[in-house]
């Protein structure tokens, strides 16, 4: 008898274990069922850091080369070494990935002699896992493109972004805190992250969207999508109201019935960062200023009355070159103001195919349902501009981007972003203070990598 009890208490001692494996993270963070993937607690002090990385873009080049004019071989090192350099000086507790962090896509293949979707992202989140800080990812239009799209991969855009889904959740990787989300949603990778307050309270809701790519028209008669496909997408109203009911939810169960605080992530902007640009920029040329010599690097703001009402800039450039011409679409009206196509690439607004867009309704209802005070998008490379309009802080992260621009063309042609330009590069980092106050800082990484290694060569 004793040895039978011997056993059941081990054999109870194991499972209890196993419970409690599967229960919490590599990191110990407690996993949690129903809307809130996963939730972890501000540090003793009260406060929680975040930093946001964006447009990474790592091509994993099987191309070596001498030149440095093309250094295809050497981008993904320069990458590597700014993200690293912006981690070390942050310090965070916490990284949010918002997309784009490969750029395999099919016509890259001519100068990188790869097209190999799964190798380069693999060997992007092995590299923020090395890292050893919990971190989250969704996904942008550019991670799912190259290889693993073929008929003999995954077969379509979806396809690859459900094997790259799959594979941030695998055994392989022991930091990083996706999840892939409901499968009924557009999208995949619609989740929430829970913050918690020492006392267990919300401090914020971490909410991570997918924004899609770009806008799919398919033929009527064969079925097939039409090319050009260069439209961006937007977050769905099913998305939203998932959003909101999660909210709604989070605020009962885990927030004494009191409305939560969050923050919303996404790659792909809403039309309302361009709407908001313009009626700033139309303000200042009112003004007889320039926008170049407002650009404040030290956070100094400054808020203007405008004709679409009051905006606050917080700091930041914006300077993302013009589409090219397949890609432009005539000036419309948006709310009543112009709406331009060349200094914000956002979810699309107008006609195109015979169809009509409105960008979708993500600003509205994030301003209705009045939980979510501070948004941040990745997409642009050159756009790191921070506004307030409305309650709601609308802000671009800062790309990391060493192939995206640049990768072909003379070194004279532009947006050649990678040789002598380092303003819009590094990241953000977001600090989550007692009260659910958030304080928002951009980190540069001003060193040109480029011209170092130019030096070390005697050039």
């Amino acid at each position: 008898m004793k040895i039978k009890k011997r056993i059941i208490i081990a054999v109870s001692a194991i499972l209890i274990f196993l419970f409690s494996a599967l229960s919490f993270s590599a990191c110990g963070e407690e996993k949690k069922p129903g809307y809130v993937s996963r939730s972890v607690t501000v540090n003793e002090d009260g406060t929680f850091k975040i930093l946001q990385l964006t447009d990474i873009h790592l091509i994993n080049s099987t191309r070596t080369n001498k030149e440095l004019e093309r250094n295809y071989s050497l981008r993904d090192g320069w990458a590597e070494e700014a993200v690293t350099c912006i981690v070390e000086e942050a310090d965070p507790d916490l990284i949010i990935v918002t997309g784009d962090s490969i750029f395999t896509l099919d016509i890259v293949k001519a100068y990188t002699k790869t097209n190999d979707t799964l190798a380069a992202f693999k060997k992007f989140a092995k590299f923020m896992d090395s890292f050893e800080i919990p971190w989250l990812f969704l996904f942008g239009n550019h991670d799912e493109e190259g290889l693993l799209r073929h008929e003999d991969q995954a077969g379509s855009a979806e396809g690859a972004k459900k094997v790259l889904s799959d594979y941030l959740m695998s055994d392989e990787l022991h930091y990083c805190w996706y999840d892939a989300g409901p499968e009924n949603l557009n999208g995949i990778g619609n989740y929430i992250v829970n913050v918690l307050n020492r006392d267990g309270t919300v401090n914020q809701s971490l909410v991570m969207m997918d924004s899609g790519s770009y806008i799919r028209v398919y033929d009527e008669e064969s079925g097939k999508m039409m090319g050009n496909q260069r439209q961006y997408e937007c977050i769905h109203d099913d998305q939203l109201d998932w959003y909101e009911a999660a909210i709604r939810d989070i605020s009962e169960k885990d927030n004494g019935g009191e409305l939560v605080s969050s923050l919303f992530f996404l790659h792909i902007p809403f039309p309302e960062y361009q709407y908001v640009l313009e009626a700033y920029l139309d303000k200042l040329e009112e003004l007889g200023e320039d926008w170049k010599d407002t650009i404040k690097w030290d956070g100094v703001e400054r808020t203007l009355m405008t004709d679409i009402g009051e905006i606050t800039y917080h700091g930041g450039m914006y300077g993302e070159p013009p589409k090219e011409e397949n890609q432009r679409v005539d000036t419309v009206l948006y709310k009543g103001h112009m709406y331009g196509d060349s200094s914000v690439c956002c979810s699309f607004v107008g006609t195109w195919r015979n169809k009509t867009y409105d960008g979708g309704h993500t600003f509205e209802r994030i301003r209705a349902l009045g939980s979510s005070k501070y948004v941040f998008c990745g997409h642009d490379h050159r756009n790191t501009f921070m506004f307030t309009y409305e309650g709601i802080r609308i802000n671009y992260g800062m790309s990391i981007d060493y192939s995206a621009n640049g990768i072909s063309g003379d070194l004279t042609d532009l947006p050649q972003t990678i040789y002598d330009e380092t303003e819009q590069r590094g990241g953000t980092l977001i600090t989550l203070k007692p009260n659910s106050e958030v304080e928002i800082e951009q980190i540069h990484f001003w060193r040109n990598l480029y011209r170092e290694a130019l030096e070390a060569q005697g050039k």
